[in-house]
Formats: C-alpha cells, sequence, structure tokens
C-alpha cells in the first residue's frame, strides 16, 4: 500500500508541474492509457492523481469522454488575484510583526533577476517565472501563521500558467517595473513597517491582475 501510494503521489506531482508550467498545454486531452505508458505505471495510479487534480481545478474529468487539462478562465484567474490581494498584504503584515531579521535580509537576493538566476540557474522555465514565483512564496513564508503560510503558497503555485501565458506575449511588460516594485516591498519589509509593505503588496497584485488578464484576453481562453 505505501509503494502504491508514493507512485500515486509521484505521479501527481509531475502531472501537476506539466500543467502548472503549460508543458501540458491548458485544454489538453488526457488519456489514461497514454499516460501509464509515459511514466511506466498502471492506470491505477494514474486515475487516482487525475482525480486528485481534479478537486485542485488543474483537471477536468469528462464521464465516459475521459479527462481534460483545465482551461484558463479569465473569471476564475480574477478570482485568484481577487484572493491573492488579500493573503499575500496579510502574510506581509505577519512577517513584518514576527520574522526574523535574518529571515528579511535575505529577501535581498530578489533584487535583481540576473543574479537570482544564476543563483537559481533553474532550466526548467522561464527565469522570470522562477524568480517571480519563488519571491511571492519567499515571502509568504516568512508568516509565522502556518495555515495562512500554506493556503497562500498554494494559491501562488498556480498562477505559473498565467504567468507564463502573459509573458509570452508581445506585448508583455518587462521585469524592470515589476522589479522595482518587488524592490519597495522590500524595503518596507526590511524597515518593519506593516502598513506600507501591506499596501504596497496590494497595489502589486491589483497592477499584475490587470496586467495578466490583458495579456489573457489575447488567448482563446474561457470568458
Amino acid at each position: 500500500m505505501q509503494t502504491s501510494n508514493l507512485m500515486r503521489d509521484e505521479v501527481h506531482r509531475e502531472l501537476r508541474r506539466q500543467i502548472l508550467d503549460c508543458t501540458i498545454p491548458p485544454g489538453a486531452e488526457l488519456r489514461e492509457s497514454e499516460l501509464a505508458d509515459r511514466y511506466g505505471v498502471s492506470k491505477s495510479p494514474i486515475r487516482d492523481a487525475l482525480l486528485k487534480l481534479e478537486t485542485e481545478r488543474l483537471v477536468v474529468v469528462h464521464p465516459r469522454r475521459g479527462y481534460q487539462a483545465a482551461a484558463i478562465s479569465l473569471s476564475d484567474a480574477a478570482d485568484l488575484f481577487d484572493l491573492r490581494a488579500i493573503l499575500e498584504p496579510a502574510c506581509a503584515r505577519d512577517a513584518v510583526a514576527r520574522a526574523p531579521e535574518a529571515e528579511l535580509s535575505r529577501l535581498d537576493a530578489f533584487r535583481s533577476l540576473q543574479a537570482y538566476a544564476r543563483l537559481r540557474n533553474s532550466a526548467e522555465q522561464p527565469p522570470f517565472v522562477v524568480y517571480n514565483r519563488d519571491f511571492h512564496i519567499t515571502l509568504a513564508g516568512l508568516s509565522a501563521n502556518r495555515r495562512l503560510r500554506d493556503a497562500t503558497v498554494e494559491l501562488i503555485e498556480q498562477f505559473d500558467r498565467l504567468v507564463i501565458m502573459s509573458v509570452s506575449q508581445p506585448a508583455a511588460q518587462g521585469p524592470e517595473k515589476l522589479l522595482a516594485e518587488h524592490g519597495a516591498i522590500i524595503d518596507a519589509l526590511q524597515a518593519r513597517d506593516g502598513r506600507q509593505a501591506g499596501r504596497l503588496l496590494a497595489d502589486h497584485v491589483v497592477k499584475a491582475r490587470k496586467r495578466v488578464l490583458a495579456a489573457l484576453s489575447r488567448f482563446a481562453v474561457v470568458a
């Protein structure tokens, strides 16, 4: 049983990663037999993983037709951003109140995209996608409230698809302004200014919402 659960968890983790980084495109059909051959397992752990991904809203189950990677919905993306605008500022305020000084100092690693990309050295995704996700997850991780932290990190992880699709647009904004916004947030956190950190982060999420939704509207996504 333990081996079976481990196999299911590994398949789930890999499928989840491929859906989030758009290796499996939004709307793609997912066939149990093909996935079982790809991963060298039986259909059972594939089915379990797909059903778990359905609960995470990353897979859609069509009775008697199979499975499909969830399409990107503009309304769902907007809902995710609205929730982020609540959770991330709360994490920032909690970090200001309770995070150790050494942890706040480590945020300096995010002041330069180029330096962080060299440090991270990830070839799996575009450098900015990795940098942006790591910045927001690191910030959420500074909260001492475990439930708040876990909920925020889980939410942020679902944004990879949105960021990847938006930065691929010809009119996508360069990273300079985003890096400046991150820098201002870091300054406020390190100054222990909870009100300013929360305000800047909420404003940052609102700007990202507008930018990403505009980019997604140029794709064939579900309204």
